[in-house]
């Protein structure tokens, strides 16, 4: 008796991939909050409520390149992120005509990611180092006061997650939340602009940044 011929199914065809170098631009919003402490005032500086602490709240926007390596649904990848920002915090204290502020400047990161994609859509996870420029100010605007003032890179780790929809093969948008924590160093010994050396000029530093992000990427030829 003759037979049929066994009909065997092509494997299914992959219409996206997430493979390949990418670069691309954010914009979104930040929450930067710093806290310290200082003798600007006193000897007894920390002692005495000569303390800053404080959350603002300012744009961010920037850009990123990475590069990403899908098997099966699973995608690896490692991104470099810089983000410009200008968020300043100034607060009155306890004594007349003094003031106290911090400035974020930028934000940068490189991170690895581990994600899970289907179809058109992938969420991921990231994490890795984080940095900043900060500056510190501690003003007396009475007469004859003196300014203390520093700016300084602040080295740190952070942690997101976010979520990316191809709209074509090789461009994507997305949504990402970020977490940047920092401890900077403290500052010591540090002369006012009145030639007076301060001791615990900014003591006691810590900042965090939280971004949320929106994210368009053009990704070129998988490798």
């Amino acid at each position: 008796m003759p037979t049929k011929a066994p009909i065997y199914k092509a494997a299914p065809v992959v219409l996206y991939n997430w493979t390949g170098i990418y670069i691309g631009g954010n914009l979104g919003v930040a929450w930067a909050h710093s806290s310290w402490c200082t003798e600007a005032t006193s000897a007894a500086g920390c002692t005495v409520g000569d303390n800053f602490s404080d959350t603002k709240t300012g744009f961010v926007g920037g850009g990123q390149i990475g590069a990403r390596w899908q098997s099966g649904a699973w995608v690896f990848g490692i991104e470099a992120m810089f983000d410009g920002l200008d968020i300043s915090s100034t607060n009155p204290t306890i004594f007349a005509g003094r003031t106290r502020s911090t400035t974020f400047r930028n934000l940068y990161t490189v991170t690895g990611q581990v994600g899970y994609a289907w179809d058109r859509w992938l969420g991921y996870v990231k994490g890795g180092y984080a940095g900043t420029r900060i500056s510190y100010d501690a003003n007396n605007t009475n007469p004859g006061g003196f300014d203390l003032n520093t700016s300084k890179t602040a080295n740190g780790w952070t942690l997101g997650a976010g979520a990316e929809y191809l709209i074509t093969q090789n461009l994507s948008v997305g949504l990402e939340y970020d977490y940047a924590q920092f401890n900077p160093d403290d500052t010591n010994n540090l002369t006012n602009s009145g030639g007076v050396v301060i001791a615990c000029a900014f003591c006691n530093t810590k900042a965090n940044i939280q971004t949320v992000l929106l994210r368009a990427n053009y990704k070129f030829s998988g490798w």
